[in-house]
């Protein structure tokens, strides 16, 4: 349930000082941002729920949707971490606003040219998801007490996420390169392709917006992107990892704006039916280390 903030923030991007009033955070947990307080929710469940002793996932839900089991997958892929990070795009370095501006500011540090990891999904052990909230959460509770730290950005989540990591201090931290692992995050790609169909309807006079799926062709709705991209598997419209096997989970979906608006009503009214089905062996594999 969500609550006015007792949280204030400080200084905004022009290094103005702002009014935070009218945002809302977790009513249990007023005095962390959202995004912030959201940690301390996944701190209170896991530790309530002693028998969940298996994989863990914190992700984002609103933008992501899953085609199939990332934890079968993470098996498959040999990747049973404690803590695993997944890279963005490789064109996605920490220079980007979101990393920089709220380190510069709090840390007098530059993380500089490293790979952008996100921090709207974490896979990991019990064990490692809780040293992770840990971690974080003591780098919050230290943002908080310090003005220049107390900044009008509620998803400097992602900016505390990247710094922890490129000065060491997860514990048994592994990162998955982008699109090799049981999440895969598309918003980059996503936003180029977008923004190159909505400059390329503008020349057409066309509201690409307004459009189910600008690019299906012969009502093959599967086929919602074009080839060149080699995103999706032209037959089923599932985005795929750089082997062409379905992405387990997709996140950020959002930035491909409608280009998919029709392939997610299909596939919601069929029953997604392409989502491939873990054999009952696989889906009782741990992800423990």
């Amino acid at each position: 349930m969500a609550n006015r903030c007792t949280y204030n923030g400080t200084i905004g991007y022009d290094g103005r000082v702002i009014n935070t009033k009218d945002w809302n955070c977790a009513k249990k947990y007023p005095d962390y941002k959202i995004t912030w307080g959201r940690f301390k929710l996944y701190e209170d469940w896991l530790k309530e729920e002693v028998g969940v002793t298996d994989g863990i996932m914190l992700t984002d839900v609103r933008d992501a949707y899953f085609q199939r089991d990332p934890f079968v997958a993470a098996v498959e892929l040999d990747m049973q971490h404690p803590l695993m990070l997944f890279e963005e795009h490789p064109d996605m370095k920490n220079t980007h606003w979101l990393t920089d501006i709220p380190v510069s500011s709090c840390k007098k540090y530059k993380v500089g040219e490293t790979q952008v990891l996100c921090s709207g999904s974490v896979m990991g052990s019990r064990e490692g998801i809780l040293g992770y909230i840990e971690t974080m959460v003591e780098e919050f509770d230290l943002w908080k007490t310090q003005q220049n730290c107390r900044i009008d950005m509620p998803g400097d989540d992602q900016s505390i996420h990247n710094y922890l990591y490129y000065t060491n201090r997860f514990k048994n931290a592994t990162t998955i390169p982008h699109r090799t692992g049981p999440i895969h995050v598309v918003g980059y790609q996503a936003s180029l392709i977008w923004n190159e169909a909505e400059a390329e309807g503008k020349a057409k006079n066309i509201t690409v917006w307004e459009v189910d799926s600008y690019y299906v062709r012969n009502d093959k709705w599967q086929d919602w992107l074009p080839g060149e991209h080699g995103l999706i598997d032209p037959t089923t419209g599932l985005i795929v990892n750089l082997d062409g096997s379905p992405s387990p989970q997709v996140h950020q979906v959002d930035r491909f704006g409608s280009l998919n608006r029709q392939w997610l009503r299909k596939m919601n009214e069929l029953g997604w039916p392409y989502n491939t089905i873990p054999s009952p062996s696989k889906a009782n594999s741990s992800l423990l280390t």
